[in-house]
């Protein structure tokens, strides 16, 4: 009797679930950070951590910012700090929708990718780290702490 060979179908994105994500990050940051200037910097305090969130452009239409771990009070090695956040992340204000644009050593996100691949991403990689933002910037709203630095203030 042969065998059946089964092909595995290739991956399509969800691109609601997409939407879904980044909109969701869109009014989560809205909600932490409701006045965004340029070169303003935010610290979070969030479980025995703190972190800067930097808005490093500012157009009509968009805004970026930066959001990295300055402080870890956690010691246990360099692989702590493999899983803080180190993202930026463009925020769409005409659509109201903030997607990640990198994260770590990752410079761009495709909206899918072949799997297995020579970094090892997975298919919905672009999903995974949006989804992943909405989950910490809802920790944040709900147990964090913010403080606001302005800059060149006398």
């Amino acid at each position: 009797m042969p065998s059946k060979c089964y092909i595995k179908p290739k991956y399509q994105p969800d691109l609601l679930a997409l939407h879904r994500a980044c909109s969701l990050n869109y009014l989560s940051l809205l909600k932490l950070l409701p006045n965004l200037d340029c070169g303003g910097y935010f610290f979070f305090h969030l479980d025995n951590a703190c972190y800067q969130i930097h808005v490093i452009e500012q157009t009509q239409y968009t805004s970026v910012v930066s959001i990295e771990t300055i402080a870890n009070k956690i010691s246990c090695g360099e692989s702590v700090n493999e899983l803080t956040p180190q993202i930026k992340v463009r925020l769409y204000h005409d659509a109201q929708m903030a997607e990640v644009l990198a994260s770590r050593q990752i410079r761009y996100f495709k909206s899918s990718y072949d799997y297995p691949n020579r970094l090892m991403q997975q298919p919905d990689e672009k999903y995974q780290i949006n989804k992943y933002l909405s989950e910490w910037l809802k920790h944040c709203c709900n147990d964090g702490r913010v403080m606001r630095i302005n800059q060149g203030a006398s």
